[in-house]
């Protein structure tokens, strides 16, 4: 029967996810290894310096050289950054729903249903599987997750909103500076632009050996609870990803790259806000150790889907469109 063997299309597909698993998850995963092997021989790396480093410095850097570029790719950096809102919206009722269901508590469990780690694994992958244009896109959703994350999430666990600490963010600026240039259709000057390429350059690497040094030391609790969450952390995020494609009418790399940034597991800052604010962090610990692992093993059916995205061939966004 000629129609059970595969077309060139799904021939050149399986290469394409066989290839980027090959050279982009088996590093992410060698990566992040090496974080998790310095930890256990005891090597003390200031994880809070670090971080703090990559927050006020690298990832401006890298927001202001990725959407400033003259060769960036033809994306629409404001409607990526709402598009990714309206994917955290969406999750957040999804979580919401679900919580009620399980009868879990919303303040402790909702922000990590909500918003994905799209800067240590999301930032990574799709760089690594649609080139420049997924990491301008990835970048762009990677803003508005990261002001999510330092901003409402303290609030949803001390109810508390500090505009103080929202004017503090850098990141803030890095987006202005991004919409002065390109509102004015500037080029940055090349050696601006080399240094904040060159700075950027450290965000992706760091941030993995980072989040495989920090899984080592989380102290998982009630494996039960965390396997479940974790699972309905990838189901919101897939979820998620199909309807903002088909409701916003995306296509090719950007549709490819946003499925994959909403399928990205709970991350890890989530657990540090737990534990400044004593919100169940032991199992939002549990959660992100399971939710990371779950991701990682469906990683190269989560790619084969969004190469199938990108080449409009995936059947269950046909099913949607219908």
């Amino acid at each position: 029967n000629i129609a059970e063997f595969p077309t060139n299309q799904d021939i050149t597909r399986y290469h394409i996810v066989t290839h980027t698993i090959l050279f982009s998850v088996l590093p992410l995963f060698l990566m992040a290894s090496i974080g998790y092997i310095l930890n256990k021989v005891r090597m003390s790396i200031d994880t809070g310096s670090l971080g703090r480093l990559i927050v006020t410095v690298g990832t401006p850097a890298l927001i202001f050289s990725t959407l400033t570029s003259p060769v960036l790719p033809p994306i629409s950096v404001t409607a990526t950054v709402l598009a990714a809102l309206l994917m955290v919206c969406i999750a957040a009722v999804l979580g919401t729903v679900f919580l009620l269901l399980l009868r879990q508590p919303i303040r402790s469990f909702l922000p990590s249903l909500s918003l994905p780690n799209s800067g240590n694994v999301g930032l990574p992958v799709v760089l690594l599987a649609f080139g420049q244009e997924g990491l301008a896109i990835g970048v762009s959703v990677f803003f508005m997750i990261a002001i999510l994350q330092y901003t409402l999430v303290p609030a949803c666990m001390d109810a508390e909103i500090n505009l103080k600490r929202i004017a503090s963010e850098p990141l803030i600026y890095a987006l202005i500076a991004v919409c002065l240039f390109r509102g004015f259709d500037i080029d940055p000057h090349p050696v601006l632009l080399q240094t904040t390429s060159i700075l950027g350059g450290m965000v992706i690497p760091v941030m993995v050996i980072l989040l495989g040094y920090s899984l080592a030391d989380l102290e998982v609790s009630d494996i039960r609870l965390s396997v479940i969450l974790a699972i309905a952390r990838l189901s919101i995020g897939v979820l998620t990803g199909y309807l903002i494609i088909q409701s916003l009418g995306l296509s090719g790399v950007q549709a490819g790259a946003m499925f994959l940034m909403a399928s990205m597991p709970c991350a890890i800052v989530i657990y540090v806000f737990a534990l400044r604010y004593n919100c169940a962090p032991r199992r939002i610990a549990g959660m992100t150790v399971a939710s990371t692992f779950l991701t990682f093993v469906s990683l190269p059916a989560l790619l084969w889907v969004a190469f199938g995205i990108r080449d409009g061939s995936d059947p269950i966004l046909r099913f949607f469109a219908l």
